[in-house]
């Protein structure tokens, strides 16, 4: 089952992008700092307060990484309820990129994973710890998994989530196989790489993807975990998300709630996935993540 907002919201494609680039942008949310101008930051009340108390309970940063064309702005619905549980919580807004401004995830991902890697290091040097747990989606799935492997990030992570993580790469449908098929997809990758260059690198099989999977798609030490929906349009197959190595948890959402419809931008927004991403966070005091979590 897809949704109309589903496709428009798949946005790889050529015509989603020229879309993009006429929208009004005055009112999209970006992070403070950014080079873009003209557009209003929403704060996420308590994010990114390096006041913040590390406790037994909870004794690590927790930094969280938006998926491709969205903002920090995107955990609304999953920030306040990890603040008030007590959790340290950090975000940043990546990958801005002048061509279609006030949208992340747009630059070179291995640019976005040093934005990352930088605005880590900081969090770990203010908290005054040595490692940080990870959630993140989409795209955000896999900027920390090349800070640990080739950014000098190995040993700071404790705990990575992903939420419909690119591990794999995505066909987009099959969409990449057709275009390669008929000869159109490298005049299409010269235009993207103008535009946004990570939507290229995060096709299967692109010279970025092999060299984040080379040697396995998992880094030593870190605990692992990722949940998928059956609905996603954007990274396809979905079974891609998942990891290879058998100490992984993958799950997939309509597993644990066949009510859950949410497509790949929507993952964020689902409080079965947040009960999962609570449950991987602090397992000892875990609850069911199941439909009943719609309740929460």
């Amino acid at each position: 089952m897809k949704f109309a907002i589903s496709s428009v919201l798949s946005a790889a494609s050529a015509a989603i992008l020229v879309a993009l680039s006429a929208v009004q942008v005055a009112s999209v949310p970006i992070t403070a700092g950014s080079p873009v101008t003209g557009l209003v930051k929403r704060d996420i009340a308590g994010m990114n307060d390096y006041s913040c108390k590390l406790t037994a309970a909870h004794p690590r940063p927790l930094i969280l990484v938006h998926s491709t064309l969205l903002t920090v702005d995107s955990w609304w619905t999953f920030a306040p309820v990890l603040i008030n549980r007590g959790y340290c919580v950090f975000g940043l807004t990546y990958g801005l990129y002048p061509t279609i401004p006030g949208f992340g995830g747009l630059a070179s991902v291995e640019s976005s994973a040093q934005e990352l890697a930088t605005f880590a290091d900081n969090v770990l040097t203010q908290m005054n710890v040595t490692q940080v747990d990870i959630v993140g989606h989409s795209q955000g799935g896999i900027l920390a998994r090349y800070w640990m492997k080739y950014l000098d990030g190995a040993g700071k992570v404790y705990r990575h989530i992903g939420i419909s993580p690119i591990t794999h790469g995505t066909t987009l449908d099959s969409l990449t196989i057709w275009a390669a098929a008929w000869g159109v997809f490298a005049p299409l990758s010269d235009f993207f790489n103008v535009i946004a260059p990570s939507f290229t690198e995060m096709v299967t099989n692109s010279t970025f993807m092999n060299k984040l999977n080379a040697g396995g798609d998992t880094a030593s030490g870190v605990i692992f975990s990722n949940i998928a929906t059956k609905y996603d349009e954007v990274v396809t197959p979905y079974t891609t998300c998942f990891q290879e190595d058998s100490g992984v948890t993958n799950v997939v959402l309509q597993d644990l709630c066949i009510l859950s419809l949410n497509e790949h931008l929507t993952m964020v927004n689902s409080l079965v996935v947040l009960q999962f991403v609570l449950n991987q966070l602090d397992p000892s005091n875990a609850k069911t993540a199941n439909c009943l979590s719609l309740l929460f």
